[in-house]
């Protein structure tokens, strides 16, 4: 599903021509490649790394496959688009980090800038903090919970591997959650970092229904609450399903103003600002700022834009591997804190 929407979107740019595909099922190689005039399949991805036209490869696979496949195709000499999570092993992380420094030639992006940070509400949001009309930030309060919205069970049912842990490598802590600090993060210029997890709780098994699957190990519901520098605290809920639906929500709390908003872009497109008229002195006020999303193509065009603007050295990489691992840090010491 993932490398469809790929091919797609980089087909829409009128600037990238899909060269190769590789697919582990091969009996769907042809119909796959035929459906979107791709003239090279291979069932063995190191196939299309001998190809000295091939600038650049997207890996689409489960994560637990990313390391071996990133490690083959940096050495190649070839750039990368990885999906997210990057790993979810920090010691394989910290060796294609060491490996990424081998190669500075070569742009390696992470896909956790595609809800995030490519699309008008980021920009919209960031340009209220740095106004200063917030003040000092003090706290972030993020939460979103869906019920029976589970990746391989309600959504994308055939993805069974989301399900298992030792493949997908967790629930929405990680799945959704380098997106939710991708977002948050990135609008404070990524200067927050980590001082410690306070408390972290996942839950799982909240219903009986059948996934259809023998292994079904990773979290359902997730809470984490933790304490970033510069005197930030950030509340962090989200599920893909549980007993209370809430909808995808921000809140950000300044001395002298908040702002709430779904950071999403098919969320509704306003951000709410909260301040005291008067410079803190008059009454207590709301404004809703609408955000102009008309332009927005769809994150995944919008990703697909990005690599190929940052591959032609037009625009800075959104998601450098260093800054994806940062952010994977948190939730592994997340995961970490919750299993005590």
């Amino acid at each position: 599903m993932i490398a469809e929407k790929h091919i797609v979107s980089f087909q829409n740019t009128g600037r990238a021509n899909i060269t190769w595909v590789a697919r582990k099922d091969v009996n769907k190689l042809a119909g796959f490649s035929n459906k979107y005039s791709i003239p090279n399949a291979t069932g063995d991805y190191r196939d299309m790394l001998h190809d000295a036209s091939l600038d650049a490869v997207v890996i689409t696979s489960p994560p637990d496959l990313h390391f071996g496949m990133f490690m083959e195709c940096i050495k190649s000499g070839k750039h990368i688009l990885l999906e997210k999570p990057a790993s979810f092993n920090k010691e394989q992380l910290e060796k294609m980090l060491a490996e990424e420094k081998k190669h500075p030639g070569l742009i390696i992006m992470d896909c956790s800038c595609r809800h995030a940070r490519l699309q008008p509400k980021f920009n919209a949001v960031k340009e209220i903090i740095d106004s200063g009309k917030l003040g000092e930030i003090y706290m972030i309060h993020h939460n979103c919970l869906w019920r029976q919205a589970r990746a391989g069970i309600e959504y994308h049912p055939a993805a069974k591997w989301f399900l298992n842990k030792s493949i997908s490598g967790g629930g929405p802590l990680l799945d959704w959650g380098v997106y939710d600090l991708s977002f948050h993060l990135g609008i404070l210029d990524d200067k927050p970092v980590l001082k410690k997890i306070i408390s972290a709780t996942t839950k799982c098994g909240l219903d009986q229904v059948d996934p259809q699957t023998d292994v079904f190990d990773v979290e359902e519901h997730f809470i984490v609450m933790m304490e970033l520098s510069s005197g930030i605290h950030y509340y962090w809920e989200r599920g893909t399903n549980g007993h209370v639906e809430v909808p995808n929500e921000t809140r950000i709390y300044g001395t002298k103003g908040g702002l709430k908003f779904g950071y999403c872009s098919w969320d509704e497109p306003v951000i709410d600002f909260f301040d005291v008229e008067d410079n803190g002195k008059g009454k207590a006020r709301k404004q809703s700022i609408p955000v102009d999303m008309s332009k927005h193509k769809g994150d995944d065009q919008m990703l697909a834009y990005h690599f190929i603007d940052v591959l032609d050295g037009k625009v800075k990489n959104r998601m450098p591997l260093e800054r994806a691992a940062r952010h994977l840090d948190i939730i592994f010491k997340s995961f970490a804190e919750a299993e005590k």
